[in-house]
């Protein structure tokens, strides 16, 4: 199955403070949107999404 995808509009602010946090952390993230979809599962409590 194909996964698609969806934009969403955040900030430069925010953008700013997202790629600071990611230059500084050892937690390996590779992209705004990697850490972005990760925050989002953490805060909804999904540890894996169903494909």
């Amino acid at each position: 199955m194909k996964v698609k995808y969806v934009n969403i509009s955040i900030t430069e602010e925010l953008a700013n403070k997202i790629d600071e946090y990611i230059k500084k952390s050892k937690e390996g993230y590779r992209s705004r949107a990697e850490f972005i979809s990760e925050s989002i599962r953490l805060r909804l409590g999904i540890t894996k999404l169903k494909n």
